[in-house]
């Protein structure tokens, strides 16, 4: 293993150190509806679940219209361990399932808005938007 190599790995274990939150990602596969009461809830496939780092490099927010309702969006950014699988992809939720630092996040989801490309990265960043409505 070269010197370029053994940064990128000790930057990588130093990434990791810093993930403090725990999440789940999933991926919706369809829905399902109640015999009874007619409810339509959607049927999601899990995916990574383990170590991450929720951050918000700016405090932006801006409104978006989906379908009939107006909710407000954040965006953030969920750092994971470059190793995680499955890679998570556009589209995919994140659900926090724990912090150290903000227990107010558990249960908060965002949606994976853009990939993490980047072979030398010290931590897979995905961009993020929550929906606070």
């Amino acid at each position: 293993m070269g010197r370029f190599d053994r940064a990128v790995a000790r930057g990588r274990r130093v990434a990791e150190q810093r993930m403090r939150d725990t999440c789940q990602f999933r991926r919706k596969t369809g829905t399902s509806t109640d015999p009874v009461t007619g409810k339509i809830t959607p049927v999601y496939a899990n995916g990574y679940a383990g170590k991450c780092r929720l951050k918000q490099p700016s405090p932006t927010a801006a409104p978006a219209t989906v379908g009939e309702a107006v909710v407000v969006m954040v965006g953030v950014e969920v750092h994971i361990p470059m190793g995680a699988t499955p890679v998570p992809q556009v589209g995919d939720e994140c659900v926090m399932t724990a912090s150290a630092g903000d227990p107010a996040v558990v249960g908060r989801v965002f949606v994976v808005e853009a990939p993490h490309r980047h072979p030398d990265a010290t931590a897979r960043r995905l961009k993020v938007k929550e929906r606070t409505s």
